[in-house]
């Protein structure tokens, strides 16, 4: 849930911006930061779940089941949370389908999931691998 509180909290951010944006939509400064922070903040909980698996298959599988539902259910409040913002943007700009939108944002749900377990389910085994490298430390 953390990871799909984060994701609604950036969706907000950038549907907020992408209202306010006057003229075509540009990637600024504060839309990069917002999406480096979230990411960030995303990788974190992926490497902390990671040290918490009790071996490397487990940490890959944890991690790509958890980025799975984190895709599904964290992609489909992004999708609800900027589907007006984006509907007035494509309108504005090209003239499609009224399921054109709709097409757009599933095809954003599928690769959310895609994403996210792929990214989880590496970033998790990264943090299992790095517990591991410190537990094997001797000490200093």
């Amino acid at each position: 849930m953390l990871l799909v509180g984060i994701g609604a909290i950036e969706a907000n951010l950038s549907a907020q911006q992408l209202a306010e944006a006057v003229g075509r939509p540009r990637l600024e400064g504060a839309g990069v930061a917002l999406t480096a922070a979230g990411l960030l903040a995303s990788a974190l909980v992926y490497i902390v779940l990671g040290r918490l698996a009790p071996d490397d298959r487990a940490a890959v599988r944890m991690g790509a089941l958890t980025g799975v539902f984190a895709g599904l259910i964290g992609g489909t409040v992004r999708a609800v949370i900027i589907s007006g913002v984006v509907a007035e943007l494509v309108a504005r700009y090209a003239a499609v389908p009224d399921w054109f939108v709709v097409v757009a944002l599933a095809v954003f749900v599928g690769l959310s999931c895609a994403a996210s377990a792929a990214g989880g389910g590496t970033l998790a085994w990264t943090g299992r691998r790095l517990s591991r490298a410190l537990r094997s430390r001797p000490p200093a």
